[in-house]
């Protein structure tokens, strides 16, 4: 027991010493109702709100969310020695590991 909170202890000192920030980031996008939201360009999580049609296309498997998500990322930033151990963006699809020289921009 001794030895697992001296070990707490050295991993506080140390994200408080490297600034540690961890990073976790949701957005959605609503819409609200009569409208939909549609995708702009080619980049996920880029979306725009646009009024529903009054007769959809005859083709039954066509989605109109009115909720997206534009924002799903989960990260660990060492501020003081500008590190990146890592940043995971779920809705672009990016995974992103151990950097050095990567200053944290939110």
């Amino acid at each position: 027991m001794r030895s697992l909170a001296i070990a707490l202890l050295v991993l506080l000192v140390f994200g408080f010493t490297t600034g540690a920030k961890p990073v976790f980031a949701r957005g959605q996008l609503d819409c609200g109702l009569g409208n939909y939201a549609q995708g702009v360009g080619i980049m996920d999580g880029v979306y725009q709100c646009r009024p529903k049609p009054l007769r959809l296309p005859p083709r039954v498997d066509v989605e109109m969310p009115q909720v997206v998500t534009t924002r799903d990322e989960v990260g660990l930033y060492l501020t003081r020695v500008q590190v990146r151990v890592f940043d995971i963006d779920y809705v672009q699809g990016t995974h992103l590991w151990l950097a050095f020289g990567v200053p944290f921009s939110d």
